[in-house]
């Protein structure tokens, strides 16, 4: 008779003589202490990221970037008003806007965020990079993609249409990265009309690579959540425990149509496992029903093996598939 498994699915087993948990765990001050100034170091380090973008590569190949970035830069082109300070002023109505939507904490390092960029982008001497507008297009969207990508996990944004973003997040569950691809298309339209098509196309690819960039290191390591219905739970999970040492959820099933009861079993991976769970499914019961699910986000105790622990379990894995075959 099965029943819910204690173990987190895709945790790492617990030993069975761990001590039980005394109560809910708080963090010491030290600890959030830690933790913020970590938060803002990240913070700084995606500032002095968007910076260089800006002012190393998109100003002298007079690339408009995007969204509130793309406003100041032409802002600049047109009048020669200060990059920095410009941003800071577009910004205060998007905070204004934004700020119910965000938090409190949120809208605080969004602004420590904001009045940084605007010192750093207007008295900061940053020399330029490069005078070929393909490689600032792409290197200037890769470090800008990087600075902002830095502030969201830092807790905060860089301002303008990343707050935006983050609100459509948040209320509709779009990628941040897409939702700045589409907030940022008048900046294309724009840069055509003002320069040339070679300006709005450089501008396209600048925006293209940071949105790029921002959703690929906002989940830099893809998970896959197994949901596997089979008539022969016993042998499966008993692998996934022992060989593969991730832990797996057992559930009570029945067939809609037939009424026929089953187990489930859900258990989350990495993609480097995607392949090694797939083959003891199919050693230990070929006719099972596997959905495979993308799993965005993996909060608790889940760890990502190391290098030399899963050689090794390919290693010791090698003999059975052998003789299954």
């Amino acid at each position: 008779m099965f029943s819910r498994s204690k173990h987190t699915p895709g945790a790492r087993r617990a030993p069975d003589d761990a001590p039980p948990s005394s109560g809910p765990w708080k963090p010491s001050r030290f600890r959030r202490a830690v933790r913020g100034g970590w938060r803002y170091f990240l913070l700084l380090a995606g500032v002095l990221s968007f910076v260089v973008a800006v002012r190393g590569l998109f100003l002298p190949n007079r690339i408009l970037s995007g969204g509130v970035t793309g406003m100041a830069l032409l802002l600049n082109r047109l009048t020669d008003f200060p990059i920095g300070l410009a941003m800071a002023l577009l910004n205060v109505p998007i905070f204004v806007l934004g700020v119910r939507y965000v938090g409190r904490a949120f809208a605080v390092r969004s602004a420590a965020a904001v009045l940084a960029t605007w010192l750093l982008a207007d008295y900061a001497p940053v020399p330029a990079w490069t005078h070929d507008p393909l490689l600032a297009a792409v290197f200037g969207g890769l470090l800008a993609g990087v600075g902002t990508a830095l502030a969201m996990k830092a807790g905060g944004s860089l301002g303008g249409f990343d707050i935006l973003g983050v609100v459509v997040n948040r209320r509709f569950g779009l990628g941040v990265g897409e939702v700045l691809l589409v907030l940022n298309g008048a900046m294309v339209v724009v840069a055509g009309l003002i320069g040339t098509p070679e300006l709005a196309m450089y501008t396209l690819v600048a925006i293209y690579t940071a949105g790029k960039t921002i959703d690929t290191l906002q989940s830099p390591r893809g998970r896959k959540a197994f949901l596997i219905m089979t008539r022969r739970p016993d042998p499966i999970r008993d692998r996934v425990l022992q060989q593969m040492n991730r832990g797996i959820t057992v559930f009570r099933a029945e067939g809609a149509w037939s009424h026929e009861g089953i187990t489930a079993l859900l258990c989350v991976v990495t993609r480097a496992e995607l392949r090694e769970l797939s083959d003891v499914v199919q050693e230990e019961d070929p006719s099972a029903f596997v959905v495979v699910l993308e799993s965005s986000e993996v909060m608790g105790s889940f760890r990502n093996p190391t290098a030399a622990a899963y050689w090794r379990r390919l290693q010791e894995a090698r003999p059975r598939g052998a003789a299954g075959r």
